[in-house]
């Protein structure tokens, strides 16, 4: 998930006019999380060995949801994981309740998404399913998203959503995986009813774990490159349900939306 520019349409603006959290820290402890850097790195409001173990915020919980002027995304800096699934059922159902139209973007988990999808079916028309899926090997997803689902389980969630009759999209950014992008994206397509965002994993030096190894940041470097974007550009553009986020736009030379939320 990308940080928001205050000046410029990118990062969640792109999808979303507001932009919802319940949760301190997140299980999946990905490698590159900009908001695990924000809340270890740059703010020092957890530490590094209590990001993974994830704390439900009570008066997020209980708190009020009003009506906003546009989607809401839920969550942009936790995710929806078995043990905080009732707390963050809770809050998207009080988004619903206040007539808001919902983007629920997870790393998903079959069965929290069996779950919502049980319990949101009445407010179907008002939710939209992205899921994260930037790479076909279980290798890279385990190495880069520790704690997060296998590509198989992810695969088997949108398949689930769209049976369901969700509106359905997926987010390939980061995208792990540039020289497999044709076939993540044959896979996924069918059940995609809305979008397929594609974008780079952004400030990788500064952001990723310590630790971390040289090889796997150079691999992904060179996997967004300018030429390589511009490969995967010509490689996707005639796909009408692909979308590109700020950091392919920038080297595509794609103008931002002129208002939050426009490119949803």
């Amino acid at each position: 998930m990308s940080d928001q520019n205050s000046t410029t349409i990118s990062g969640t603006k792109e999808w979303s006019v507001a932009s919802v959290n319940c949760v301190n820290g997140c299980s999946h402890n990905c490698r590159y999380c900009y908001a695990r850097y924000n809340a270890v790195e740059r703010f020092g409001r957890i530490s590094a060995e209590d990001w993974p173990t994830m704390q439900v915020r009570p008066h997020d919980v209980r708190k009020a949801r009003k009506k906003h002027d546009g989607r809401v995304m839920f969550p942009t800096t936790h995710d929806i994981t078995p043990p905080v699934l009732v707390a963050c059922t809770t809050v998207i159902e009080k988004l619903l309740v206040a007539g808001n139209d919902v983007l629920i973007v997870s790393k998903p988990h079959l069965e929290c998404i069996e779950h919502l999808c049980r319990y949101l079916a009445r407010y179907r028309s008002q939710v939209l399913f992205r899921f994260t899926i930037g790479a076909l090997s279980e290798s890279i997803l385990a190495y880069w998203e520790p704690g997060a689902p296998s590509f198989e389980e992810r695969l088997a969630c949108l398949r689930y959503a769209h049976k369901q009759g969700f509106a359905t999209s997926v987010s390939a950014e980061p995208l792990l995986e540039a020289n497999r992008v044709s076939e993540l994206v044959a896979a996924l397509l069918p059940y995609i009813t809305d979008s397929l965002w594609v974008g780079k994993l952004n400030r990788i030096r500064d952001r990723v774990i310590d630790g971390t190894d040289p090889a796997a940041i150079r691999a992904i470097e060179a996997g967004q490159t300018g030429e390589t974007v511009r490969w995967v550009y010509e490689t996707l553009r005639h796909e009408p349900r692909i979308r590109w986020k700020e950091s392919y736009k920038a080297v595509l030379g794609i103008a931002l939306a002129e208002e939050a939320g426009l490119d949803v």
